[in-house]
């Protein structure tokens, strides 16, 4: 029986999915970033090839029974250079015959749409975003931080928390109750102690990313703040969504905007009902959605499409059936 692998490499984490060619998914493996951007490229490479391993060793398959791995990376955004590196280190591997690297953000998509074409907006630890056009073109966008035009995901949503509540402490903005939340999350008593920890222990920076959920709790119980911080983001979602449905002229099409990544899991309706906001003034027949599946399933389903299958039918049913309960989002 031959499989296929669909392997998630994100800056933090790394997912994959092993499956026979039937769509049946046989095993699930993880481990840490991989990203070559985050960890240099050997790093990088040991933590996907630990998650390879974990999915074919739980299935019961060996590598030379994997027809096709699809491998999303974040690092593979917008440069041939990028793929070139990413696609021979991924055969280098010597898990799978043969090898297709994709961006992380064209296996968020996957996972959301029901059509082959569509948009995806990414805000997890940062931001990504693409698309695919109706005739097969495919757009991404640099994903490469703040200097190249991208502003989102967690961790710019909890320094932005930061910065206003750094401001409604000295008198420079309003009063937050992100205060209060910001000091429990840092374990310190007061916002000079607070500056003190970050400017001479620059290891808790790092603890800054975390912050993101609990903004979004203080927008659910009102705080306006909170709530600015919400919509701003919101905003520049549904702002990077409609450049790129221009850009691929589906304004009056039928289509979906995939809303992918750990800051639009955040509590309360605020960030999704504004990103429609802005989008549907632009395209009112999109369906600004968050995706059915975790990336990682979109990875396996690019692999299961680029050896041949064609998923619907039995394969659709037995790839829905049989997708981890942790990697669903509905």
């Amino acid at each position: 029986m031959d499989y296929v692998i669909g392997v998630d490499g994100g800056a933090s984490k790394t997912f994959c999915l092993a499956a026979r060619i039937d769509g049946t998914i046989t095993g699930f493996g993880r481990s840490g970033s991989g990203s070559y951007e985050v960890s240099g490229i050997d790093k990088a490479k040991a933590n996907i090839l630990e998650s390879v391993e974990q999915a074919l060793e739980a299935g019961g398959a060996s590598r030379d029974q994997v027809k096709l791995g699809c491998f999303a990376l974040a690092g593979a955004d917008f440069y041939p250079e990028d793929f070139d590196i990413l696609t021979a280190a991924m055969q280098e591997l010597g898990v799978a015959k043969e090898v297709l690297v994709k961006s992380d953000a064209i296996a968020g998509l996957r996972a959301g749409v029901h059509r082959p074409y569509g948009v995806v907006i990414i805000m997890g630890s940062g931001f990504n975003g693409g698309g695919i056009g109706k005739d097969g073109t495919e757009i991404r966008y640099f994903a490469e931080g703040y200097i190249w035009g991208d502003l989102g995901g967690g961790g710019a949503i909890a320094r932005d928390a930061l910065f206003h509540t750094f401001r409604g402490w000295d008198g420079r903005g309003r009063p937050t109750v992100l205060q209060q939340t910001v000091l429990e999350h840092f374990g310190v008593k007061d916002m000079e102690e607070l500056a003190r920890l970050l400017y001479y222990k620059r290891e808790s920076l790092s603890k800054i990313p975390a912050l993101c959920p609990r903004v979004f709790e203080a927008a659910y119980a009102g705080d306006e703040i909170a709530c600015g911080i919400i919509r701003r983001f919101g905003e520049e979602a549904g702002i990077s969504a409609n450049a790129i449905i221009k850009r691929l002229g589906l304004q009056d099409e039928e289509f979906e905007v995939v809303l992918a990544g750990s800051a639009f899991k955040g509590k309360g309706p605020l960030m999704l009902d504004t990103v429609k906001d802005v989008v549907h003034p632009v395209a009112p027949k999109a369906k600004v959605i968050t995706p059915r599946y975790e990336p990682v399933v979109g990875a396996l389903m690019l692999a299961l499409e680029a050896a041949g299958v064609t998923i619907e039918g039995d394969v659709e049913h037995n790839l829905d059936a049989s997708v981890p309960r942790e990697l669903r989002r509905e």
